[in-house]
């Protein structure tokens, strides 16, 4: 039973996972976190507090709560104080109920004057190091991972985000910074920052995770001096970026309330924490729907040559190469390619609207828009879906700008226009922009994709209906509500959401759920830009990230890819369809026998996408029984409630080798006790309850096993 006990000056708050203790002492705010599974104490110092305020001299640094008071009741404990001259309270949940602890801190202004943050942090100190700066014994073994993104798409081959305490202690961190325009890059830091992080400890892993849909926000590490040794500091809040920006002006009478911060242990290693952290964000409306069934999309672009034209010279201007290389039979033929592969939508890149982001339908080239969608329906028995490259990438491109209202360019701070640069948020641009993509739905759209939503800079139009000055968080405010206001009118219309910061880059700026989940929100997260080098990015790591996300989210990945860079396994197009929810090809491969092997490997596709659409996603508990193998060369999509999954084997070497794995029945949600067809390379243990999977491949192989029940 959970128990609390409450003191002026300290309280103690207990429950199935945790004991948590808090008091004060001369002032100072001592935490104890002690896992009641592990017996041992992930933080055992004085809480970590610190703020930064610009001054006409310099910077104002505050490292102290002034004035802490402790309140305690039921399961909860409330720490106020004042840092910075902004009132804080900071709470912590040990619900009676779930083995976990939420934390939460809110900064209020009770001054007369506008507080701006240059910098904040809070969290948990757990001291690492000896005096001597040697990492402690119970220690040494430990590792920090982050979650999802153990590898990022734009990380180098060979390097993962899981850091050893002595990893930290010699290698510099670094944190993202918006610039304009795009991409994004990141400085170094004395923080990490990720979504979440698993802390392996022993057998059991504590998972601290961040959660918020008001502001940018991540789960922070960080290093920290103590008592002459190296605490790290973690859970809490704390700045990445300048995010959360709301800090940077807190208006008199404001509060800014923070995201919470989840604790919760699990027995077991990294990839259970990133279940745990997947279940967190189901709980908070960040899945997939139930009946999520996303059109398999033809991508004319790869085949097609508008998008990669090229010129030695400079041909006269405006460039107009659409009515030639973009034209209705054109399209048409990609169609037909499209119903040959079992596609279900025709999908647009550039060159269907009358120029880049126009949004206005190219009839000259297509015919009418109607009688164009009609035509593909009904010939062809698919859907159309459009690309849709929003104000930010129009701009840098330039030539669409002239279609959109003058009254939607930005304004510097001295009230000058910036020409031909739009707003993305300014409601001349939202209300033209979203009439436009509305039409195009009225006549039979099934999808759009919402391309080029990189940050391209601040701005001041009084006459935009956004705040002055419009910032990061206004912008990404601007993106949701073009999706709410097409999803008005269309609710069935499928909009995938490139990262409101960084756009069509491999780069993921904002945290993976962002903004996801609310009312008429997006659909889909866009598959971080592996649409172009696709075997090289197997080859060379970067579509690693995709594996890696899956096991922690379940807000689904749409990406389209190339298809004649494949081999003879297929394994580009199993990759991608085994890691992305909706799915989109294109390209016709040079060599015959692939082309027809990799429709042979669509029909199959098709007949098991529900599986790769709406199962739930895991990797074995164990792998490597006979050689070495790693995680990402085993995927599993399992449908509890049909009681049955497919299994994807890869072969991620230039050698031959055997794909092996174990994870119990009971994990993925199978009824232990009914009979099983099974493909070869698949089976069961009765004596252990355990699926083990097994699969000798050439290199750059891939193998499909089906489990399905035997029908009572």
């Amino acid at each position: 039973m959970a128990a609390a006990q409450s003191q002026q000056s300290q309280c103690v708050v207990t429950n199935q996972a945790y004991c948590l203790e808090v008091s004060v002492e001369d002032e100072r705010v001592l935490v104890r976190l002690t896992d009641q599974a592990m017996d041992y104490a992930f933080s055992q110092a004085p809480y970590f507090y610190r703020a930064s305020c610009a001054v006409e001299s310099g910077v104002t640094i505050f490292t102290k709560l002034l004035g802490p008071k402790l309140s305690g009741r039921a399961q909860c404990v409330t720490v106020t104080g004042q840092l910075a001259g902004l009132d804080i309270e900071h709470s912590f949940t040990l619900p009676g109920d779930k083995p976990i602890l939420e934390e939460r801190i809110a900064l209020r202004n009770p001054t007369t004057q506008t507080i701006c943050l240059e910098d904040f942090e809070a969290g948990m100190l757990r001291p690492i190091t000896d005096k001597r700066i040697h990492v402690l014994p119970e220690l040494v073994n430990d590792w920090l991972v982050a979650i999802p993104f153990r590898h990022r798409a734009t990380d180098p081959d060979g390097y993962d985000r899981d850091f050893s305490m002595d990893d930290l202690l010699t290698y510099t961190g670094a944190e993202h910074y918006p610039s304009d325009p795009f991409p994004q890059r990141e400085v170094p830091s004395r923080h990490r920052y990720s979504e979440g992080w698993a802390w392996t400890h022993g057998d059991h892993t504590v998972g601290v995770f961040k959660f918020n849909q008001e502001a940018i926000e991540f789960s922070v590490v960080s290093l920290h001096k103590y008592d002459d040794a190296m605490a790290l500091r973690l859970g809490g809040a704390a700045m990445i970026g300048g995010d959360p920006c709301d800090l940077r002006n807190i208006r008199p009478g404001e509060t800014v309330a923070l995201g919470v911060t989840r604790y919760e242990t699990v027995q077991g290693g990294y990839t259970e924490a990133c279940y745990a952290f997947r279940t967190f964000l189901d709980e908070n409306k960040c899945r997939f729907p139930d009946n999520y069934d996303p059109p398999v999309h033809w991508n004319e672009i790869y085949d097609n040559p508008e998008w990669f034209l090229q010129t030695p010279g400079k041909p006269p201007a405006p460039r107009m190469t659409r009515p030639l290389a973009y034209t209705k039979d054109m399209m048409l033929e990609e169609a037909t390619k499209a119903e040959a592969y079992g596609c279900q939508s025709l999908y647009l890149d550039p060159g269907w609207d009358t120029d880049f982001g126009t949004f206005l339908w190219g009839e000259d080239w297509l015919g009418p828009r109607k009688a164009f969608i009609d035509l593909v329906e009904q010939k062809h028995g698919l859907g159309v879906s459009l690309h849709c490259p929003v104000a930010p990438w129009m701009s840098l491109d330039g030539r669409g700008v002239h279609t959109w209202p003058r009254e939607s360019f930005r304004m510097d701070a001295d009230g000058n226009i910036i020409e031909n640069s739009v707003c993305l948020g300014a409601t001349q641009y939202l209300d033209e922009a979203a009439k436009r993509l509305i039409e195009h739905c009225n006549d039979g759209v099934v999808f759009l994709m919402l391309d080029g939503t990189w940050w391209n800079g601040t701005c001041y139009h009084p006459d935009h209906g956004h705040p002055i000055p419009y910032t990061t968080e206004d912008h990404c405010r601007a993106c949701l509500d073009l999706a709410q206001r097409i999803h008005a009118k269309h609710p069935h219309v499928l909009i995938e959401m490139h990262d409101m910061m960084s756009g069509g880059s491999p780069i993921r700026y904002t945290p993976v759920y962002y903004k996801y989940g609310l009312p008429g929100s997006y659909d889909e997260n866009w598959g971080l830009e592996l649409m172009w080098e696709t075997m090289a990015d197997i080859k060379e790591g970067r579509a690693r990230a995709l594996f890696y996300y899956n096991l922690g989210c379940n807000v689904p990945f749409y990406l389209h890819v190339d298809l004649r860079d494949d081999n003879e396994h297929c394994l580009v197009l199993w990759w991608y369809a085994s890691t992305n929810r909706h799915l989109g090809i294109g390209g016709t491969h040079a060599d015959p026998q692939i082309a027809e092997a990799q429709k042979l490997a669509m029909r199959r596709y098709r007949r098991l996408e529900r599986f790769y659409k709406r199962g739930e996603f895991y990797c074995p508990k164990q792998v490597g029984l006979i050689e070495p193998c790693r995680p990402e060369e085993i995927h599993l999509h399992v449908l509890p409630e049909e009681n049955a999954l497919v299994v994807n084997f890869f072969n991620l070497s230039d050698e031959r080798r055997r794909i092996t794995g174990l994870i119990p029945a009971a994990d993925i949600g199978l009824d232990r006790d009914r009979w099983y067809i099974v493909d070869k390379g698949v089976g069961f243990n009765p004596a252990t309850g355990w699926l083990h999977v097994d699969r000798v491949l050439d290199p750059w192989g891939t193998y499909v096993a089906e489990v399905i029940p035997l029908e009572k």
